[in-house]
Order: structure tokens, then sequence, then C-alpha cells
């Protein structure tokens, strides 16, 4: 009997040891759960404060926009598990987006164009938020790796209320978004907004800094940037290249007689004639004061002189403001000898001289197999 209850009393004892055994394995799993929960969630905030960070210095950075944009576009693709990316800038002074960086998308990938008042881009800029949207045939992007993407995640670009561009993230199915997921790809967008932005303000500078305020030609400055790789190109591929001179002649009567402000007036106009009269592969400048000059894209002697009269008859035939009939003297240097190809500014400069001695309003064309003649001052 007594052996019967000792038993009994182990075999509780046994059983209420299981127990607890029971109830602290489930309290150590569940605490392992949030363990495991709350590394997972430190290591995803880890991994988003580096992907922040890892834009954040690209934009801070010496990187080129393009650069930053592909760093952007990437971090938020692998976030996402996008297939492939693009990003699109907004055309300044028009209602329409063009693709400026993308990957793992084909070479010549459809859609290189966007239109702001299309889906889901509409949608977009209205909620001013991430949207995901399903893709059709025609819309969807070729992939580098074939196929294309069912699905496109489309998050906004935008410094303020200002629309500077879209991510486009191209999904294999669809997907919900988290908030944090949300305010993350936010987060990415603004630090690319911010490089936009910079690089706009930059451009501006730029342009400024080479173009003439008064004709917004290309100032003397771009005219040797320009130049330059105009020669480059012509010694690479062994093409001839010309130089003119233009010069508005007797302008400082105009000054002198009618001020300044009519004379800025004047040069503005003859700006316009000269740069319209020239090709689209030209480069118009103004040299200084009342000059101008041309740089002519694989152009000899003969097409450069066609090119100057051309001009020249413009110009007699026009009527400046105050009902002025005014005239232009032009020097041509042209060569295919890329020895001769720093000299022809000069060479053109003493054509021009000569026309203005010649008379003026006409054109004079350097012979650039002739020795060249000592600089002389314009008339």
């Amino acid at each position: 009997m007594d052996l019967t209850i000792a038993a009994f009393g182990f075999s509780a004892l046994l059983l209420v040891a299981l127990v607890v055994v029971l109830v602290l394995f489930l309290r150590l799993r569940g605490h392992t759960r949030e363990v495991e929960q709350a590394l997972a969630e430190q290591s995803g905030s880890k991994e988003r404060a580096d992907m922040l960070m890892a834009v954040a210095q690209a934009v801070n950075s010496s990187l080129a926009l393009s650069d930053v944009l592909h760093v952007a576009l990437t971090q938020s693709g692998r976030l996402m598990g996008a297939v492939a990316g693009a990003m699109y800038l907004v055309t300044p002074g028009k209602a329409e987006m063009r693709r400026q960086s993308d990957y793992n998308l084909t070479h010549n990938a459809r859609g290189a164009g966007r239109k702001l008042d299309e889906e889901p881009l509409r949608s977009v800029v209205t909620a001013q938020r991430p949207v995901v949207a399903p893709l059709d045939s025609e819309h969807a992007p070729g992939l580098e790796g074939g196929g294309h993407p069912t699905h496109v995640l489309v998050v906004p670009v935008q410094r303020a209320t200002q629309l500077m561009g879209a991510m486009e993230l191209y999904l294999p199915k669809p997907r919900q978004l988290r908030e944090d997921q949300i305010e993350l790809l936010q987060g990415v967008a603004a630090e690319a907004a911010m490089a936009i932005s910079h690089a706009q303000l930059y451009q501006a500078q730029e342009e400024n800094a080479l173009t003439d305020e008064l004709t917004k030609l290309p100032n003397r400055r771009a005219l040797a940037q320009q130049f330059l790789k105009e020669m480059q190109r012509a010694r690479r591929g062994h093409k001839p290249i010309a130089f003119a001179m233009v010069d508005l002649d007797h302008f400082k009567q105009v000054n002198d007689t009618y001020g300044h402000l009519h004379g800025d007036a004047v040069l503005a106009e003859l700006a316009s004639i000269i740069s319209t009269g020239a090709r689209e592969s030209d480069v118009c400048a103004r040299y200084g004061g009342e000059e101008f000059a041309l740089v002519l894209h694989e152009t000899n002697d003969a097409g450069a002189r066609i090119l100057a009269e051309r001009i020249r008859a413009k110009v007699a035939a026009h009527t400046f403001p105050g009902g002025l009939k005014l005239t232009i003297s032009i020097g041509v240097a042209a060569t295919s000898e890329a020895s001769l190809f720093t000299s022809l500014i000069e060479r053109a400069d003493q054509a021009l001289y000569a026309a203005k001695m010649g008379g003026r309003n006409q054109v004079r064309v350097s012979d650039m197999k002739a020795a060249p003649s000592k600089q002389q001052q314009h008339a």
C-alpha cells in the first residue's frame, strides 16, 4: 500500500515537472520568437538606414546626376524585389517625362517617354505617394533576361509640391506596400529630388557662365570650348573645318546716333539673323562687342563662302529697329590640314580685316596655303 502511494506520488510529481518544463519551453520559444522578430526588425531597420545612407552619400558626393539616379533606382529596386527599374525626369516646359536611367531593361526598351496626364502616373501625382499598377503587354518594357514584368511600382520624385520625376520599379507579380516601405521609398525619392534640384541649379549657372546675356548666344568662352571639340572631331575624321568672323559695319555710328539701348536691340536682332542663317551643326557665338563668330562643321572654303554670303545678303536685306539698313563684313578661313586648325581664328580675323579695308559689306576667304600675314587691327 505504501509502495503504491509512493509510486502514485512520484508519478504526480513527474507529471507536474513535465507540465512545468512544457510551460517553460513554450515561454522560451515565445521569447525566442520575440528575439528573432526584434533582431529581424533591427536588421531591417539597419538595412533601410544603410540604404538611405548610400543614397544620401551619393547625393552629397561629386557623382554626376546620372550616377545618383542610378544609385537611388537600384537601391529602391533591391528593397522591393524589382526585376528592373527606370528613372524618369520631367522635361522643363512640357507635360512629359523622359527616361534618364534604367537597369535590367533591353537596350531599346519601349516607354522612353511618359505623359503626365496618363495612368498610372496621373494617379501617382494626385496621391503623391507610391502606387502599384498592372502592366499590359503594350506598355510593359522588355527585360534584359527576357520576358516582361506584370506590374509596376511608380514612386513620385518631388520636392515640396514640385514634381521632378518618377521611379518605375518593375515587379514580376502584384504586391501590397507596407507603410514603412512607402516611407522609405519616399525618403529615397526626396534624396533624388534634391540631387535633381542641385544639378538643375548647377546647369543654370553653367549656362549663365557660357551664354551672352544680350544675344543669348554662346559667349567667347563657350566658343573656345566648342571650337576645341570641333577640331578634335575633324582631326579624328580627317574632315575640313571652317571659322568665320563677322563684324557689323559702322556700329559706332548706331550707338552714337541712337544710343546704346538701340544698339543693343540691333545686336540682338543681328544675332538672330546669323544663328538662323547657320546650320544646326554649326556653332554661332558672340565674340565680343559687335563681332560674332561661326565654327562651321565639316566645311571647306567653298562651302564656307556660300554660307557666309547667304548670311551677308540676309543682313543687307533686313530692316533693323528704327528702320535702319545695316551691313556686315565677314572673314573666313577653312582647312582640312590638322596642323593648321589652331591658326583658323587668326586667319579668319585677317580675312575680316581685308573685307573691312576692301569697302565692307563683303566676304573674304583666307588663302590657307599662303604664308600668314602679320596680325592687324580692325578699322
